[in-house]
């Protein structure tokens, strides 16, 4: 068995775990025990032997053809995002870390510096920031700064307990991370270890969700404030390959555009931190 192999049996049985039988034609039996799809019930929409379908999901296929792939993608709803990330984890690209193009990096950073009146912030894709406008910093109270790590920010104790959209944004940031790291890199493994006694993370991290809303409308709970609305923006950066910039606005008419002007009043001038150099 290789890496890719397992990687994608270890897919594919989360996913036919979440999908139910009413979504792809089936009828719900009484007394069914399967959370979601059985292996011979994924076979047949497939089009393949519930013995072949076995070996596949237990990593003893080196790589099924893009034939299969594709029917089997078909069976378990799958859209394009997450084809994609199948057809990615099934293949033997090995891990090649690399470093954002310089240039790319400062044009970047200072295009960030001058949005002073919303937080934005870049990740890479490990969703660790690498680069951050003072708002965001602020805002976050330090979570979104340069050096923290969005995924891991969510799963604190605060953020569970302020943000009011917690359980979808945090899905969507887990589903991020899954989609644009590498399986086999050390730091995806090292935020995988550091969440892995919250059982939350466990949860939402078994699902092997690789697509999610890239932009929201969530709500925060802020002391002495109230509830405020935020909307959230993701936008890949197309020239740093798993970068992606997120951009917190303040809707129309909202308590939040007061909470933005006062937060923004209150900084000092200077740039974000500099993406240049980052690891990958």
């Amino acid at each position: 068995m290789n890496a890719s192999s397992l990687n994608l049996g270890h897919y594919l049985r989360a996913r036919r775990a979440v999908v139910q039988p009413e979504e792809v034609g089936l009828d719900r039996q009484t007394g069914r025990r399967v959370p979601g799809l059985r292996r011979r019930e994924v076979a047949e929409l497939a089009g393949i032997s519930a013995e072949y379908y076995l070996r596949i999901e237990q990593g003893r296929v080196p790589r099924p053809s893009e034939q299969v792939l594709t029917a089997l993608a078909g069976a378990l709803r799958l859209g394009a995002t997450s084809f994609a990330y199948m057809m990615q984890i099934s293949s033997d690209r090995p891990f090649a870390p690399s470093e954002p193009p310089a240039d790319s990096a400062d044009r970047i950073t200072r295009t960030l510096g001058r949005w002073t009146h919303t937080p934005a912030y870049i990740s890479d894709p490990y969703r660790d920031i690498v680069a951050s406008n003072p708002l965001a910093t602020v805002f976050g109270l330090g979570g979104l700064s340069v050096g923290g790590n969005q995924v891991i920010n969510l799963f604190n104790a605060r953020m569970k307990r302020t943000l009011v959209e917690w359980e979808e944004m945090t899905r969507s940031a887990v589903a991020t991370l899954r989609r644009d790291a590498h399986p086999d890199a050390p730091r995806l493994r090292e935020i995988v270890d550091e969440l892995s006694s919250d059982p939350d993370f466990s949860r939402i991290w078994a699902r092997h969700d690789v697509s999610g809303p890239e932009d929201a409308l969530f709500r925060v709970d802020i002391d002495g404030v109230g509830t405020i609305p935020v909307d959230a923006q993701n936008f890949a950066i197309r020239s740093i390959q798993g970068y992606q910039l997120t951009v917190l606005s303040a809707p129309s008419g909202t308590i939040t555009e007061s909470v933005f002007a006062s937060l923004a009043a209150g900084l000092p001038g200077g740039a974000p931190s500099s993406l240049a150099g980052a690891e990958q």
